[in-house]
């Protein structure tokens, strides 16, 4: 089962993130504290999805050091927010996706399979 790591302070996005993803078949591990990228890369997820409005710091921060470690740098990364032009942020720290809050439930389930590549005979 392919693992997913979200990162978010609000439960309630938490929750619905998780039954969401949890429906198409992905295990979920849901963290809403800072979490280093040793533990990231101990976790070994298929995809990380963050929140850039955390309260420990921006998720961009956490975005590029995924990127720039040799153990997490291959993890993909979605980024989501509220805030206007963050998806520019997002790219420019590495992420390989980003979605705008409130996001639609087809454009999250399609971006993760897309990422994870759900459809890939693992080797």
């Amino acid at each position: 089962m392919k693992k997913i790591l979200i990162v978010e302070d609000d439960v309630d996005t938490l929750d619905l993130m998780e039954t969401i993803l949890h429906g198409q078949g992905y295990a979920v591990i849901k963290v809403k504290r800072e979490i280093t990228i040793r533990e990231i890369g101990g976790i070994h997820p298929d995809l990380v999805i963050l929140d850039f409005m955390l309260p420990f710091g921006p998720g961009t921060d956490i975005c590029a050091a995924i990127k720039s470690n040799e153990m997490t740098k291959d993890i993909p990364v979605i980024m989501y927010s509220a805030s206007s032009g963050i998806g520019e942020l997002a790219g420019e720290n590495g992420a390989d996706a980003y979605l705008d809050k409130p996001f639609d439930v087809q454009e999250l389930i399609e971006m993760v399979n897309r990422l994870v590549r759900k459809d890939r005979t693992p080797a």
